[in-house]
């Protein structure tokens, strides 16, 4: 039984985030439908069309279903100074731009290959466990093993290399600032790459723009294509390759924030697992002060914010009953207890919702050696020693019991936060209530003047600008048709074979086949894992 309680725990919980992610969605297309909406009655009224039409024309803006960009020449004569400036340095910087996505291709090309190899291997590994499950005809055995396939079908889903980005269910809402902040400077480094290369190599930028998809935003050059085909080859490549190549300096930029942020918070910051966010929905907003320092969970030691999501954990896995209690003696229970209930069974409240303070305890004893049940206050019982077994309240008291905290749905639980800034709080809740209201850190700033957002916010930034940085790079890089590997491609064909027209039309299109088909399979396989 506790296994199947927390298998439909943890759809629970993925439902919860199922109906987070529903319900952002549908405010999203509501707001599209609105913006399309207005658009489409501002150019059809006869008293709105002619100025709405030139504030679009002026703004270089259109609107289409789901989808509003902008397009500008303000910034070519700035692409152009900073082109031309030092072209020779630039020249040197695109060129070694060529080697860095000629090694991002092959890198990409050779993972693309073996992950479906991969996968088809873990799915032949897989295939006796199913037939053990269905040999096994031990119910309890048979829910604890699917239980633990389950499990393992989260972990991987975490472990996958390539996931599709889905706020609301592998993007927490509060990340979509840093989210969207991240994703709009990766594209628009990638295309100011672009940009400055082409004019160190002397050819016109037209223009350059800006979209946004959705929740997607995205950016794009407009170069002039007669002049881009009258260059030669190493020239093409140079400018084709800078996207790739800039967006793999950001992922290098990143990486030395990340490696050196927490030695820059060793020495300005304490470290503790310090509250940075409490929901606004959440019931212990008013009890939970921001900047406090949790020092612990029910029984478990807090001291960083590892800590406070493995304890959460920790405390999901276990069963109610066999999470951890309180000692309290017989004469305590005795005094305490609005009424004790014998021989309590583990479908039935002792307390039968009589007060909020009151709480019912399991325990059992050498005077009651079944297992009984009492309604006591919940405060001053958990101001007792923790425990887990009896054994653990020996040292309290050798009359002493240790009760643990009753829930009948076996998802409801009592949960004991202290914390530096006050009494502690007790809790009565799921877990996963508890893990997406409340925001924990581990450090805290030292003096006040230093800010917090080095704590949590800019590490996050520069996560999804290392993330989004090398995938734009990975997936660039790749021939495929409609990306910069189309013309890397291209450009390099050409390079090995200037002459030979057909064979090098032949070697184009194989190229571009085989790549593409690759990253259809894997981004389709992406999809059915996670999702299936």
């Amino acid at each position: 039984m506790p296994s199947i309680v927390e298998r439909d725990h943890s759809k629970m919980r993925f439902n919860a985030s199922s109906m987070i992610f529903v319900r952002f969605l549908l405010q999203i297309l509501v707001v599209w439908c609105i913006v399309y909406l207005v658009n489409h009655l501002f150019l059809h009224f006869q008293a709105t069309k002619r100025p709405y039409s030139r504030l679009l024309r002026s703004l270089g803006c259109h609107v289409s279903i789901f989808n509003i960009g902008f397009y500008t020449t303000s910034f070519n004569r700035t692409f152009y100074r900073i082109g031309t400036s030092n072209a020779r340095l630039w020249k040197i910087w695109f060129t070694v731009g060529i080697l860095v996505a000629f090694g991002t291709a092959v890198t990409a090309c050779v993972t693309l290959f073996i992950l479906p190899i991969k996968y088809i291997y873990e799915l032949q590994r897989r295939a006796p466990s199913s037939i053990d499950l269905g040999i096994n005809t031990d119910g309890v055995s048979q829910s604890l093993t699917q239980n633990n396939r389950n499990d393992a079908t989260v972990d991987d889903r975490d472990k996958l290399l390539i996931q599709p980005i889905i706020p609301g269910i592998n993007v927490p809402l509060e990340h979509i600032p840093h989210f969207f902040v991240a994703l709009l400077l990766c594209t628009i480094f990638h295309e100011f790459g672009h940009a400055v290369a082409a004019s160190a190599e002397q050819i016109r930028v037209n223009g350059c723009g800006y979209f946004l998809f959705l929740l997607y935003p995205g950016a794009y050059v407009d170069l002039h294509q007669e002049q881009l085909q009258m260059i030669s080859a190493v020239r093409q490549l140079r400018i084709y390759c800078a996207g790739v190549f800039h967006n793999m300096v950001l992922v290098v930029i990143a990486l030395i924030f990340l490696v050196f942020n927490p030695i820059f918070l060793r020495y300005f910051y304490t470290e503790g697992a310090t509250v940075y966010r409490v929901a606004k929905d959440s019931p212990i907003r008013d009890l939970l002060p921001i900047y406090s320092i949790i020092q612990s969970i029910d029984a478990c030691t807090v001291n960083t914010s590892d800590d406070w999501y493995q304890c959460l954990r920790s405390i999901n896995d276990q069963h109610p009953q066999q999470s951890s209690g309180y000692c309290l003696t017989q004469t305590e229970i005795q005094t305490h207890s609005s009424h004790i209930e014998l021989n309590q069974t583990t479908h039935y409240d002792c307390c039968q919702n009589l007060s909020q303070k009151n709480y019912c305890f399991l325990y059992h004893s050498k005077q009651y050696p079944d297992q009984n049940g009492a309604c006591m206050e919940a405060r001053i019982v958990t101001k007792h020693p923790p425990c887990f077994l009896n054994s653990d309240c020996h040292s309290y008291n050798n009359d002493a019991s240790c009760i643990h905290p009753f829930s009948a749905d076996n998802i409801t639980r009592l949960i004991r936060i202290a914390h530096s800034n006050g009494p502690p709080i007790l809790f009565v809740g799921s877990i996963h209530e508890i893990y997406r209201t409340i925001g924990i850190q581990s450090y805290k700033p030292n003096y006040i003047y230093l800010p917090t957002i080095l704590i949590h916010d800019i590490p996050l930034f520069f996560q999804y600008l290392g993330a989004f940085s090398f995938a734009l790079a990975f997936f660039n890089a790749v021939p495929c048709y409609a990306l910069d590997g189309q013309y890397i491609l291209s450009s390099f064909v050409e390079y090995l074979s200037p002459t030979l027209f057909k064979r090098r039309r032949a070697s184009i299109l194989l190229g571009l086949i085989f790549g593409t088909c690759l990253l259809i399979i894997n981004v389709s396989l992406a999809f059915a894992r996670y999702f299936l």
